[in-house]
């Protein structure tokens, strides 16, 4: 570190002390329990699906050579999200039971022309699924949680790319302008893997101790809210603390050791300044925030329970794809045809400065002034392109960025060089299969934990009576089973009398 680095460290220190800053450790005592090594990686994967990968960097005087983006972290991470929710059904419900009660279609027996009986072809009685208990509970939390479905597909493709992602509902109250009525509804916090800093975990990994930070930035200031939250023998303690940085001080990427700004009150805000400064809320059975992980084992950090990006795997895979991709790029242009023309040939115009140039339509790309000699006042420049070399070398890189990343061939790449027929190509599907089973069982477990806050926040506020409710989730197969496939199969079993048609209904 250089003499000046040390002096400038050294006056940073003397300011924050003046102005009263804070960080995050020295705000809550507590120092986030996340490796440098994950910190740095998470920021990668960040820059990556921005499109803002290290190696990327246009021509410049220093380095004329341009490295191109093919885009494929964030194409991987809307992939894998697609695939993962494309076809979910979840809803909540009110548990039922199973009562018999009167049929209403059933008639007594009666006699016939001939005096004798004939029963009715309907029971006297018949099972039915009735509600147990009130079903407001589970209406009001299905109300709400379609809010949540409504915005899933963005959210889990932000997760999938940072390697995970915090759901936070809260409570608000909305008037109706119109009729004056006041509705109590839940809504919900989306915390990327960059903007929240788990504290503590329980001896099965899960986050028991976390802090947020929101960010609100003004015309002259960046405030910024700090909430924690810590669970805790079935208690939880929720902290909310403002801060305040001029904006030509402000640093977006809050770390744990940069400073959040100088404390103020939460009524300096607006937005915040409804909220306490502490709540403890008891008799929860666990936080209330819901954490989804990406399951992947996790090749950074190997002690840490964060999850890991989507395409943390393949990082150096990705690098060489955007190398081959700028290559490619490169013999196109190096390879534009062009006609290197002698000087005295050229038709030149007065420039109105005393000089001489090339007619504008001339100077396009198509002629270059070189010194040919006497003989020859002209050549074609026009080389063979090497782009299948290119081409295939890319190809290759991709599949073996869709086998790294588990998503099935021919998504990337072109999956035809290997597969000719559909057949050949529905069965390369398959491998992604278990993996988007995975984040599917991930996934929805992190949906669960959100059901069950929004019903704690219900019962908290008294915005229904108690309830029971239940939750059913449903992830078609479609990715392994051909559905027309599937129905030729049961016509055949049908024609050779094997099954029924009600079977193939």
């Amino acid at each position: 570190m250089s003499v000046f680095s040390v002096i400038a460290n050294k006056i940073k220190e003397i300011l924050r002390k003046m102005v009263g800053s804070r960080t995050i450790e020295q705000t809550l005592h507590i120092a986030p329990v996340i490796s440098s090594e994950m910190e740095n990686a998470i920021n990668l994967w960040s820059n990556m699906y921005k499109n803002k990968a290290p190696w990327l960097h246009e021509p410049s005087p220093d380095n004329p050579v341009r490295i191109a983006s093919l885009g494929l972290p964030a194409m991987i991470a809307s992939e894998k999200a697609r695939m993962v929710v494309l076809e979910m059904q979840s809803d909540i419900t009110t548990p039922t039971k199973e009562v018999e009660v009167e049929n209403p279609d059933y008639k007594e027996p009666e006699p016939d022309i001939f005096g004798n009986i004939v029963p009715s072809a309907q029971p006297p009685m018949i099972k039915e699924d009735v509600p147990v208990g009130d079903t407001s509970r589970a209406e009001y939390l299905n109300e709400q949680y379609k809010k949540l479905k409504d915005n899933l597909r963005k959210q889990v493709e932000y997760a999938i790319a940072k390697g995970g992602l915090v759901i936070k509902p809260y409570v608000v109250q909305n008037k109706n302008n119109s009729t004056g009525a006041v509705t109590t509804d839940i809504e919900f916090d989306y915390i990327q893997a960059d903007c929240f800093y788990p504290l503590a975990f329980d001896a099965s990994g899960n986050i028991t101790e976390a802090a947020f930070i929101q960010s609100k930035i003004d015309k002259e200031y960046t405030y910024r809210r700090l909430e924690y939250h810590k669970w805790q023998n079935n208690t939880v303690e929720v902290l909310n603390k403002a801060f305040r940085t001029a904006n030509s001080q402000s640093n977006v990427n809050i770390e744990s050791s940069v400073d959040l700004g100088k404390e103020v009150p939460l009524t300096e805000v607006p937005e915040w300044s409804g909220l306490q400064e502490k709540t403890v809320i008891n008799d929860v059975e666990k936080p209330l925030f819901a954490y989804f992980k990406m399951p992947e084992g996790n090749t950074i950090d190997l002690n840490s329970p964060l999850g890991v990006s989507g395409f943390s795997r393949a990082i150096s895979l990705i690098k060489d794809a955007d190398m081959q991709y700028s290559r490619l790029l490169w013999e196109y242009e190096a390879g534009e045809m062009a006609i290197d023309i002698d000087r005295d040939a050229m038709n030149f115009q007065d420039n109105g400065q005393g000089g001489q140039t090339l007619p504008p339509h001339l100077q396009q790309r198509l002629f270059r002034k070189v010194d040919l000699g006497e003989s020859d006042t002209y050549q074609p420049y026009s080389p063979a392109l090497r782009d299948v070399s290119y081409t295939t070398g890319l190809n290759t890189i991709l599949m073996r960025i869709e086998d790294v990343c588990a998503i099935s061939r021919g998504t990337l790449s072109d999956a035809t060089a290997e597969a000719k027929t559909a057949t050949e190509l529905r069965i390369l599907k398959q491998r992604s299969y278990s993996a988007n089973a995975d984040i599917q069982a991930a996934l929805e477990k992190a949906l669960k934990d959100v059901i069950y806050i929004m019903n704690v926040y219900a019962s908290l506020y008294e915005i229904t009576p108690e309830g029971e409710y239940e939750t059913s989730f449903e992830w078609d197969d479609s990715i392994l089973v051909d559905v027309d496939s599937e129905l030729g199969k049961q016509i055949t079993l049908l024609q050779n009398g094997i099954v029924s048609k009600q079977e193939v209904r």
